[in-house]
Order: structure tokens, then sequence, then C-alpha cells
């Protein structure tokens, strides 16, 4: 039972990494929209009609903020 507790633990902690996405460093490359204020992953479903690469350190000097669908990285603090 202990095992289970500790698993149940562990997979708590990777959904809440996961639920916020991950820290990165500037250069990660993110997309933007040409209309939109948020930042995506290169696989988000709101890039359908548009889809601008830019480096993540770019991005939010724009005042881009990361899109809670896809949980984009996020910059190291």
């Amino acid at each position: 039972m202990k095992k289970l507790g500790k698993r149940l633990l562990v997979l708590g902690l990777v959904l809440m990494v996961a639920a916020v996405g991950f820290a990165a460093n500037s250069d990660v490359v993110v997309y933007i929209t040409k209309s939109g204020e948020k930042y995506h992953t290169g696989s988000c479903a709101s890039l359908r009609k548009s889809k601008i690469e830019i480096t993540l350190g770019e991005a939010v000097d724009k005042g881009y903020g990361p899109c809670s669908r896809c949980k984009p990285p996020v910059l190291d603090e």
C-alpha cells in the first residue's frame, strides 16, 4: 500500500508540472499567430490559420503569454 501512495504522489507531481508547462531558456522556439496574444507549441490546434516562429524570450519581451491549451514552456526564473 505504501508503494501505491508513493506512485500516486509522483504521478500527481508530474501532472502538476504538465499542467503549468515547463521552464526553459529564452532560446527555445515557440509560435505565435498574426492576431493572438499567446505563444504556443508547434502542434497547438490554435495555430491552424497562422504559425509564426519566434524565440520564447522574444515572445515574452513582446508581451505574449503561454497558451492554456497546449501548455508551452515558460522562462526560467
